[in-house]
């Protein structure tokens, strides 16, 4: 009993026993546990192995940990390879701004304008993402907010000329139920009612109104984030 539990006191420090348990569950799809194993084993290591740095940082990466993923990157021997690294984890993170930074002495690489590319496609300036990277067609269509705004002084307009109909049937039925309540106390000469149930339809009208533009930049949001995400993934 002495000697297993030497043996496998032994197994828990062995550097290569570390790597290989780490590598397994980096194939597993168990990032944090792998991240814990590279970590361990850089640390009882004498090696300093590229190859686990980047395990290391790809772990970090796939759990949304940016930052700490950046601070790894200090310990690549190869800086351009480091570079490029640093670079796709700012794009991962949404820091397209630091990406064009990085890279403004790289420019005319190809991998460096692809990035930049990429940097501009996140902010969502195709034309100027077109200048580095070819871009799949078509470009996304947007619709125009004044329109949308136009359409909805007819209640629900503006989420039909978006494609959102049971928004704009909704807009409908809450509106028209408005329009009738008044008119049933207008008939009545419930004037005090009457003029309670103008004043909540009027408010709804004039928020149908803000939706039928708030429903176009949507509208327009959605497309270019779909659009985004398609040269993002090709």
């Amino acid at each position: 009993m002495i000697i297993f539990f030497i043996f496998f006191q032994a197994g828990l420090f062995n550097p290569e026993q570390i790597l290989k348990f780490a590598d397994y569950l980096y194939l597993e799809g168990d990032f944090n546990s792998a991240l814990s194993e590279y970590r361990r084993y850089l640390f009882l290591s004498d090696s300093n192995k590229q190859e686990v740095n980047e395990k290391l940082i790809d772990c970090l990466v796939r759990l949304k940990k940016y930052d700490e993923a950046i601070l790894q990157l200090r310990y690549f021997s190869d800086t351009t390879k480091a570079l490029y690294a640093k670079s796709w984890v700012y794009l991962l993170k949404g820091d397209y701004q630091m990406v064009r930074e990085l890279l403004k002495d790289k420019a005319y690489e190809q991998k460096a304008r692809y990035y930049i590319g990429l940097s501009y496609a996140g902010e969502f300036k195709f034309s100027k993402a077109g200048e580095f990277i070819e871009l799949p067609k078509p470009l996304p269509k947007h619709k125009n907010p004044l329109l949308g705004g136009f359409f909805s002084f007819f209640p629900g307009g503006g989420n039909f000329y978006c494609g959102r109909l049971s928004d704009g049937i909704y807009s409908m039925l809450v509106i028209g139920t408005g329009v009738v309540v008044s008119y049933y106390y207008h008939s009545k000469n419930e004037t005090t009612k009457f003029y309670i149930a103008l004043g909540i339809s009027s408010i709804f009208y004039a928020g149908n109104i803000y939706g039928g533009i708030n429903a176009v930049r949507n509208y327009n949001y959605y497309e270019d984030a779909r659009y985004r995400d398609l040269i993002f993934n090709r």
